[in-house]
């Protein structure tokens, strides 16, 4: 095992964002009482989530409306932290173990 250089932002879909995905989703998805979180990682050496949150919830936001819905025109525009967490429920850490032996691959 190994511990990576990054802290993480880790996001769960809310009511409100699930609703949004069912009515305005391109394909069929399949959601549950217990959504799976998405996992962003961020750098691992920050003091205040505030900040850290500050910095990528636009970017957050509009990756994870845009995986499911490509017009644009009907993805909320989210312009500050406290709407991101109407749609998002999120926790934030800054110590992330790769419990694998295969490096890290992009795609």
């Amino acid at each position: 095992m190994k511990t990576v250089n990054r802290g993480f932002i880790s996001i769960t879909p809310t009511p409100l964002f699930i609703a949004w995905a069912l009515k305005n989703s391109d394909e069929e998805q399949f959601f549950t009482n217990n959504p799976e979180p998405s996992i962003y990682l961020v750098e691992d050496d920050f003091w205040e989530d505030s900040k850290v949150i500050e910095k990528y919830y636009k970017k957050i936001s509009q990756q994870e409306f845009s995986s499911l819905c490509s017009k644009n025109e009907i993805i909320p525009i989210i312009s500050s932290e406290e709407e991101f967490s109407l749609y998002f429920d999120l926790s934030l850490g800054t110590i992330v173990h790769d419990l694998l032996k295969e490096n890290i691959e992009r795609e």
